[in-house]
Order: structure tokens, then C-alpha cells, then sequence
């Protein structure tokens, strides 16, 4: 499979950027390389600086093409696709491999002289890191279907209508340098108080001080750029954020490179708590 890059605006609007016209891609440069900031101290008669911590830079990727054919529509757009100040996303496709990373418009410039017609699209990614292009889901103590038609309910045994499902541990293999969030989702079947989720691997914990109701949702979104804790209600369906009632001492679980075996927990009526997991796994480069 050739290389071909797909932006999809802020509007949900899509452009293919292939070997092929009418956007011919001639040229995309940032993908590969991963630029990092080394910063150290240097002490008086010292040889050479103390190491402090190595900072990631944004990612700056430059499309270069050619239009061909039909050009005021296709420079509108560009334009249209790509207007400054807007956020959109890159997926990235090769082979089998599919990737993803969001955008900032940057600039975009259409040499409007000569034949064949010439672009250039700058864009820049302030999380440098790409990332799987769906989610992975982890469902620990759900329930699975078990209400098939057509339907017969013996008098004397009656009908299953639903199987739990009762694993309390899942694992999660990094194989990547990077450590990433998730979002866990913590659901009632009736009154569960304190839900919780711990790494048997690093000792870590999330446990969130709350008695849940049937029907309730807790959300505990553990990224980078995102650390909240939502509370929905059952009964008004409103969002509250409740970081306030994180337990001392507990931490927004990341997932760490190698294994992370996960196992969910509460102060009371764990057996009525369903936990689903879901992340996007991140990488360096393409």
C-alpha cells in the first residue's frame, strides 16, 4: 500500500493527500524524527552539566503538493480544509501501519504562477506523539447479552437475560518508551461506595471517595493534557467534575512501558460495579 495522508478539518471535512491527483503529494517532511530539548545545570568548575531532564518539541509537518485540474475549486478547498487558528487531525496510512496526531493550522500557501500549480501546508502538533487511529477497550465485570429470539421462557426455570462477567483483572502490554493515559469508567448497577482501580504492577491507585447510585457513571480521564474526574448522575444525566474527591494519595493511573495488570475494586458492593478501560496507545514517530 502506497503512502497517503488524510486531514480532516475542524469541520469534519476530509482531503486525501496520495501519489495520484488532483492533490498530488510530492513531499511531507516531520513524520519520522522526534526533536527533544536536553536541559542540564552547570556548576562552577564543573566538566561538562548536570543532566536535569530531557523536554519533547511540538511536531511541525509540512505537506508539499500539486494541484491538477478543476485548480479555483480545489485552492477553495484547501482553503476551506485548512483556515488558520482551527484544529484537525492526520491520519496516517502505510501498509499496515495507521496512525494518527491532531494539528494546528500553521500556514498554507498556493503558488498560483506556472504549470502544474504548487501548495505547501504547514502544520503544527503541540502533542508531538502519534497515536493508535481507535481505541482499545477493556471491559472488566460487564455484562454480556444472553436475550436471544425467538423466544421460549420455561415456566419452571425462566431465563437468563443477561451473563456477568466477573474478571476483575485486565493487563495492558506498552511496548512503547512512552507512558500514556486512559479513560475508566466506573458504572453502578445499584449502590456501590468508593470505586477504585489499582496496578498490581507499580502498587499504584485511583480510588475516588463517592457512594454511586444504579445507573451512575464516574469517568476518570488520566491524559496528559487532560486530568478530570466526571460524575453523571442516573437521575438528571448532569456532569459534575468531582476531583475534589480523589483519595489522598491516589494518582491518575498511567499506562507505563512493559506490562500493567489492572484490578478494580470498591469499599462496598464491588459485584454490582462494572469498569471499562480504554486508551490509545502513543508513539514517537511513523
Amino acid at each position: 500500500m502506497q503512502k497517503k495522508l488524510v486531514c480532516e478539518s475542524h469541520l469534519h471535512e476530509k482531503i486525501i493527500f496520495t501519489y495520484d491527483f488532483p492533490f498530488y503529494l510530492e513531499k511531507v517532511e516531520g513524520l519520522h524524527e522526534v526533536i527533544g530539548t536536553v536541559t542540564g545545570i552547570k556548576s562552577a568548575y564543573a566538566i561538562g552539566e548536570n543532566y536535569i531532564d530531557t523536554g519533547i518539541e511540538k511536531r511541525n509537518i509540512v505537506i508539499s503538493g500539486i494541484i491538477k485540474d478543476d485548480f479555483i475549486n480545489n485552492r477553495q478547498k484547501l482553503y476551506r480544509i485548512f483556515p488558520l487558528k482551527t484544529t484537525g487531525t492526520l491520519y496516517y496510512y502505510e501498509d499496515d501501519l495507521e496512525r494518527k496526531i491532531n494539528y494546528k493550522v500553521e500556514s498554507i500557501k498556493i503558488n498560483e504562477k506556472g504549470y502544474p500549480k504548487v501548495f505547501q501546508i504547514s502544520l503544527i502538533c503541540p502533542t508531538p506523539y502519534f497515536t493508535d487511529i481507535e481505541k482499545t477497550t477493556l471491559q472488566m465485570a460487564t455484562w454480556s447479552p444472553a436475550f436471544k429470539f425467538p423466544l421460549k421462557i420455561p415456566q419452571s426455570t425462566g431465563i437468563k437475560f443477561g451473563i456477568k462477567n466477573k474478571t476483575s483483572m485486565v493487563s495492558i502490554m506498552n511496548s512503547t518508551n512512552i507512558e500514556f493515559g486512559m479513560t475508566i469508567t466506573f458504572t453502578a448497577n445499584d449502590v456501590v461506595v468508593n470505586p477504585s482501580l489499582f496496578n498490581v504492577d507499580t502498587r499504584e491507585e485511583m480510588k475516588i471517595e463517592k457512594t454511586m447510585q444504579a445507573g451512575d457513571k464516574i469517568l476518570v480521564h488520566t491524559y496528559r493534557q487532560n486530568k478530570n474526574i466526571i460524575y453523571i448522575s442516573a437521575s438528571s444525566e448532569q456532569e459534575e467534575n468531582i476531583n475534589n474527591l480523589m483519595v489522598y494519595g491516589s494518582k491518575f493511573l498511567q499506562i507505563h512501558h512493559g506490562e500493567n495488570t489492572y484490578r478494580y475494586n470498591a469499599d462496598e458492593n464491588v459485584d454490582s460495579l462494572e469498569t471499562v478501560i480504554e486508551y490509545l496507545t502513543e508513539y514517537e514517530a511513523v
